[in-house]
């Protein structure tokens, strides 16, 4: 079976409150799609000021609501469209209820790319078809410093 690969990429900036989490990414599987991974994650700070942040890649038992609409872009533009649809903080998005934490990834505020890599599709985060509780992702950023301007950028493989 083929593997499809889709990305979303966007500039963020991290919460106001020092240490407090923003969601920016909300993944939800469709009804009857092909099964979604989560493939990798990566977050680079723009910012002059030292210190630290993390991005976390967090699995809810409810699902989050709200957001904008974010198109994955595929990487093979002969391949299908993504089944997985996602959503940015454009506008707010409510997080998922009893989050759990599956990868926490490490940048520098002043600059470099702090990212994590699924070394094989066994080892990503599996979302099943249908949402609800196996079905959806977060991807938020918390920093030390406030109001931090970062890009952040998520990979979803199908199939």
């Amino acid at each position: 079976m083929a593997i499809y690969y889709f990305d979303l990429e966007r500039a963020i900036t991290t919460n106001g409150v020092t240490q407090t989490l923003s969601t920016h990414f909300r993944l939800l599987t469709a009804a009857n799609q092909r099964l979604a991974r989560v493939m990798a994650v990566s977050v680079k700070g723009r910012h002059g000021t030292a210190g630290g942040g993390a991005a976390r890649l967090i699995t809810a038992a409810v699902a989050g609501i709200g957001g904008t609409a974010q198109t994955p872009a595929e990487r093979d533009s002969t391949g299908p469209a993504a089944g997985t649809t996602a959503f940015n903080d454009a506008t707010a998005i409510t997080p998922g209820t009893t989050p759990v934490v599956r990868r926490s990834i490490g940048f520098a505020q002043t600059g470099g790319e702090g990212a994590w890599v699924a070394f094989e599709p066994q080892s990503a985060i599996h979302l099943e078809p249908n949402a609800g509780a196996p079905g959806n992702a977060e991807v938020g950023t918390l920093a030390f410093g406030t109001s931090l301007p970062a890009d952040l950028g998520v990979e979803v493989a199908e199939g």
